[in-house]
Order: C-alpha cells, then sequence, then structure tokens
C-alpha cells in the first residue's frame, strides 16, 4: 500500500488547477522515472524553467501527463509550478532550484507571516468576529445535515481554523504564500485539516466538492472586476448546490474620510491601535475598484502626518515598538481592493443569494461585516461531486 503524503479524503476532492482532472498519489517507480527526468534536464515547469529539485512525494494526473510536488505535507498546486516533462530525454529551459522558486510567486505575505502574532483586529478576526462567523457556520452546516462536513477555507486564518467544528469535519485551507502556511497555519491544532499552496482564482478543487466555504477578506485580494469575478465564479464551482460561503468582508465606506479627519482622531485618543489607524488609512487612500490602494502610501502618510512618532506613542500610552505595524507596508506597490458593501454585494450576486449580514460592535466594525450566502441554480451545467 502506498504511503499517502496527503489525506485520503483531501486526496479525493482535489484536482489539478489547469486542466481539472483528478489527482492521485505517485507510485514510487513514477517518481523515481520523473527525478530521473530531473537530473537530465529534462522536466519543467509550466512558467518554462527547468525543475532543478528532486520530488520526495508528489501527486501526478490521473493520466500521469503532469505531476505536483508535496513538500513537507504541503501540496504545491499553484499553476505555475505544473511539471511536465519531455519524452525524448532532452534537456529543456534554464535550472529553478527550490530556493528560488518563491520568485516564480510574488510572496510579499513573508513579512506579515512573521510577525502575525503582534498583529490585532481588524486585520485578525475580532472574537466578536468568530462568533458571527461560528453562528452562521453552525447554521449553514445544521441546514446542510451532513454528518462529516467538507469546509474548504481561503487562506490559513488561524481563529478561523480552530473554530468549533463538527466531528469529523474534513477541512481544506488554500494559501498562495509559503510563509503563511509555515508560520501562522495551526497545523498542531487542526490535526484534521491539511492546507495546500494554492491559487483561490485556479483552485485546484473538483466540481461541487464542499459543503462550506468560509474566507476572511478574501474579496480585497484579487483585482477587480476580472479577479473579484473570477474568484466568485470559483468559489461557486467548488461549491455544493445546497451549500454555503460565509465570510467577514473588508469594506470601505461610502464616503471617504479624509487624512486629516483620521490623524486628529489618532491625536485625540479616538483610535484604539494602529491596526484600526492602518486599516482606516488604507480604505481612504482608495481609489476606484481598479485601482485599489498601493500599500507603501499608507506608509508615506503615515510619515508625513507623524514626524514624531516616539512623542506620540508616548502621548497616547502607547508602546514605543507599536509603529513597526506599518513599517512593513514602506515602499510597498502590492495593492488591495476594498469593495463598499454594495459593490461587494454586486460581485457576490452573480453567482449566490445573500441570507444574512451582521456586524461586530467594535470601533467601525460596519466595515467588517460577516456574510453568509447561498449559492445561486448552475447555469453551466457544472455538475456536483
Amino acid at each position: 500500500m502506498l504511503r499517502a503524503p496527503v489525506r485520503p479524503e483531501v486526496l479525493e476532492t482535489l484536482c489539478c488547477p489547469v486542466g481539472k482532472k483528478p489527482l492521485r498519489v505517485m507510485a514510487p517507480r513514477e517518481l523515481h522515472a520523473l527525478n530521473a527526468r530531473i537530473t537530465q534536464g529534462c522536466a519543467t515547469y509550466a512558467t518554462g524553467e527547468r525543475v532543478a529539485d528532486a520530488l520526495e512525494d508528489g501527486l501526478a494526473t490521473a493520466d500521469g501527463t503532469a505531476a505536483y510536488r508535496v513538500r513537507d505535507g504541503v501540496p504545491i498546486l499553484l499553476p505555475a509550478f505544473r511539471i511536465t516533462w519531455s519524452a525524448g530525454g532532452t534537456p529543456v529551459g534554464p535550472a529553478v532550484t527550490g530556493a528560488n522558486q518563491s520568485g516564480l510567486w510574488a510572496d510579499r505575505w513573508e513579512e506579515l507571516s512573521r510577525r502575525w502574532n503582534e498583529m490585532g483586529p481588524p486585520v485578525r478576526p475580532a472574537r466578536q468576529d468568530t462568533d458571527l462567523l461560528q453562528r452562521v457556520t453552525d447554521q449553514a452546516l445544521a441546514d446542510a445535515g451532513r454528518a462529516a462536513p467538507r469546509v474548504l477555507v481561503l487562506g490559513v486564518t488561524p481563529e478561523i481554523a480552530t473554530m468549533r467544528w463538527p466531528a469529523r469535519t474534513r477541512l481544506l485551507a488554500l494559501d498562495s504564500s509559503e510563509a503563511m502556511i509555515r508560520n501562522v497555519w495551526p497545523a498542531r491544532e487542526v490535526t484534521d485539516g491539511t492546507a495546500a499552496l494554492a491559487d483561490w482564482l485556479a483552485m485546484p478543487v473538483r466540481d461541487g466538492a464542499y459543503d462550506l466555504i468560509v474566507g476572511d477578506g478574501s474579496l480585497s485580494v484579487p483585482r477587480h472586476p476580472e479577479g473579484s469575478f473570477a474568484l466568485v465564479r470559483e468559489m461557486r464551482r467548488v461549491l455544493k448546490d445546497d451549500g454555503a460561503l460565509a465570510m467577514r468582508m473588508f469594506t470601505r465606506p461610502e464616503t471617504t474620510e479624509s487624512l486629516e479627519s483620521i490623524f486628529s482622531d489618532l491625536r485625540n485618543g479616538r483610535i484604539g491601535s494602529l491596526d484600526f489607524l492602518k486599516w482606516r488609512l488604507v480604505m481612504a487612500l482608495h481609489g476606484d475598484l481598479t485601482a485599489g490602494t498601493r500599500m507603501g502610501d499608507v506608509w508615506d502618510a503615515w510619515q508625513e502626518n507623524v514626524p514624531d512618532p516616539g512623542e506620540l506613542m508616548r502621548s497616547l500610552g502607547w508602546p514605543p515598538e507599536a509603529p513597526r505595524i506599518l513599517e512593513g507596508l514602506r515602499g510597498m506597490d502590492a495593492r488591495l481592493t476594498f469593495p463598499t458593501l454594495r459593490e461587494a454585494r454586486a460581485a457576490l450576486s452573480r453567482e449566490f443569494v445573500e441570507t444574512a449580514c451582521m456586524c461586530p460592535d467594535y470601533e467601525t466594525g460596519n466595515r467588517y461585516p460577516t456574510v453568509l450566502l447561498r449559492p445561486k441554480p448552475r447555469t453551466g451545467g457544472s455538475p456536483p461531486a
């Protein structure tokens, strides 16, 4: 019997993110043959670069024409890391070593993952947020009536992964950052869960495989409009017809705040932490949905408006190291999109019907609503699993 590098109950829901063909564990002889081709320089990633590192474990498509690496129990299922090989044994392309592979997929989350435990709400869910998510997911799973539900989590947020799930819940978390999986995913606490490296816009998940999808700020990651609409389509594709989507959203206000009013509130003690300040600034600096917010602009606004951070920290009674929360944004060109609630509903309504919307009562809590949505009937004829 083959040793399973991926839980069988998870493997049966996985597929190639490119062609959507089912995946299976590679047999030892297959691994040996592929590693021989890698040694010969005859295996390439989808990007065209040559694979340099041998596979310890792997998943192959059902027809054996492509493979994906499994590293330390984490399936690497990004489309860019799809491995194919030449039949004639002809070396191809420049080599890409394991040390350089993260460069193929820009990982802006490295710094955030290392400082995760220093961060607070709203970037991380507050207890009120997880209580709201618990309420709507309990209701959704009770309505579905399944004894061993399949739950798909977008991201590796520990507060969500460690929620009170029903017995025998089969949980899969998808994240595009190896750093987040390595530094944040609570593997010891979620013994029945699996994390995989994947792109939410090309999920390595079979049609209709999951009873419930849970996300935290997920609509803010892809670029609008193409990315947002693609994510909505993918979530509907992998969700059962009687499934549910539960999500905490990050929404900017309909009327944009001025930077002057925000920094006035800060100096007068009306902002509870720099975490809350950061997200108010992000939303105030937001362009339209296509532009979003360049995260480095948040640092620039801080620098321009707070020439003496130490003095401000002393006046507010905050620790002097608090501004480190903002330092990681210095020069960052990455952009995030924060729709208004109206804009978020418009995107989601393409495939889902909202059945609940609740907001926490903490500072600016109306910007972080938790919603429960049900899928609309399929129009493309994509069958559930």
